[in-house]
């Protein structure tokens, strides 16, 4: 989750968008889910005693903006990689999994904020081409993307990459979450990739 404060006072709080329930219901309307906090250590735990058996790591916030944030989710990624759970990282989360993995993420440049800062683009998988949204202003450096990944979707105008699979891995860089109509498309790569790796 994000880490928020209070406007009032200093008080460092655990916060998710209201669009991620709504989200969750209409991939998993049968699921039972729940939200970890940003309790390091202890949310291994937490997901143990809760039987995890997918994360999804969020978006929100660039990795370093929260050092409470980034030690659990490293916490909970060793984790589940250690114990074979699959993992979808959204944004943010697609980032901090490459990071994970010993890859390097570049600053876009005005170029690349202008195309993908609060802003609608085409990205182009093998055979299809479909219109995502798009909320981040770093890049993740190719070079340094883990042999464990493969490219699954690339911008069709910079040829940055919006989303990789791996096994129990996959990442979409845009926010299926926010749309107000939910896209067929992004929930078929889901579906996909749940009905393979769960």
């Amino acid at each position: 989750m994000r880490v928020t404060n209070s406007q009032s006072y200093d008080e460092p709080r655990d916060s998710i968008a209201q669009d991620w329930p709504r989200y969750i219901k209409y991939l998993f309307p049968k699921s039972k889910y729940f939200f970890i906090p940003n309790i390091e250590e202890d949310a291994v735990d937490y997901c143990i005693k809760n039987n995890i058996n997918l994360l999804i790591l969020t978006g929100g916030d660039n990795i370093g903006f929260s050092k409470k944030r980034d030690n659990t989710e490293l916490i909970l990624l060793e984790f589940i990689f250690s114990n074979n759970i699959p993992v979808i990282g959204i944004c943010r989360g697609m980032q901090l999994i490459h990071h994970f993995l010993g890859g390097d993420l570049i600053d876009g440049g005005i170029p690349f904020v202008k195309q993908h800062r609060v802003n609608k683009h085409k990205v182009r998988f093998d055979k299809d081409i479909i219109t995502v949204n798009s909320f981040h202003t770093l890049m993740i450096n190719e070079k340094t993307l883990s042999p464990k990944l493969s490219i699954l979707a690339r911008n069709v105008n910079d040829n940055s990459i919006e989303a990789f699979i791996g096994p129990k891995t996959l990442g979409l860089m845009w926010h299926p979450e926010r749309e107000i109509d939910f896209c067929c498309y992004t929930k078929g790569l889901i579906n996909k990739f749940l009905s393979e790796n769960v």
